[in-house]
């Protein structure tokens, strides 16, 4: 599925499939999963806790490997990479944004939206960094670290962390959970502004209001796929 244009493709999923064993069971989280995002594309998928939303977002960024299928980022099988590759890939072209910062708690604000330029082989600057904090609205915790920030705050950190490396794609994970409703508005402005600037951007929430804030709109469910129509913000 996928909309018909001549925008390059950014993501494409064929045949997609991920089993678990559970209790001597096989369960299919995502199941024979076909997809394709184009450049510039913001896509939401919706769906149920349980439905494969989170193991789908995890294929598709090269973090969990699929039992069977395809999976491509601008046209490179990603799991035909060896580790070391694939970890450049996902550094280089892919921001993750998600439901829990996982910021390093040894590190302050602006050593952790630093930290994606070690595995890209960058320099890490300092003035970057502050431009992304001031960006998401607490450059005055740039010295902080995590457990000085409320939760917000360390959600906007890692979303500038995300941000660093200037992905061409970012894949959010719930990334507003358990955000008050001021914080997840300008979240999700921000992610309006990225999507502006062309970056494709996948979203993954339980919350179709938020769904509606994006072009496309999918919903998982027992772990296929459906093309749910446009939200509001249709291309």
């Amino acid at each position: 599925m996928g909309q018909q244009d001549n925008r390059p493709v950014m993501i494409t999923l064929e045949d997609a499939t991920k089993v678990y064993t559970s209790g001597g069971e096989e369960v299919s989280a995502i199941d024979g999963v076909r997809l394709e995002v184009n450049q510039g594309d913001y896509v939401a998928v919706v769906g149920h806790s349980g439905s494969g939303k989170t193991t789908l977002v995890s294929v598709m960024g090269g973090l969990t490997r699929p039992t069977r299928g395809t999976v491509k980022v601008e046209g490179t099988d990603i799991w035909s990479l060896d580790n070391r590759e694939l970890a450049r890939l996902r550094s280089e072209r892919i921001g993750f944004c998600f439901q829990f910062p996982s910021l390093i708690s040894t590190l302050n604000c602006i050593d952790n939206v630093r930290l994606p330029a070690s595995f890209a082989g960058g320099d890490g600057g300092v003035d970057a960094a502050m431009e992304l904090l001031e960006r998401v609205s607490v450059a005055e915790k740039a010295r902080a670290f995590p457990k000085e920030l409320s939760g917000g705050q360390q959600r906007r950190v890692a979303i500038a962390r995300a941000l660093f490396n200037r992905p061409r794609i970012i894949l959010a994970d719930e990334p507003t959970g358990d955000l008050d409703e001021d914080t997840e508005e300008d979240i999700m402005e921000l992610f309006d502004e990225v999507n502006g600037e062309g970056v494709t951007i996948v979203m993954v929430t339980h919350s179709r209001r938020l769904a509606r804030r994006a072009a496309r709109v999918l919903t998982m469910e027992n772990g296929t796929l459906a093309e749910n129509g446009a939200g509001s913000r249709e291309a």
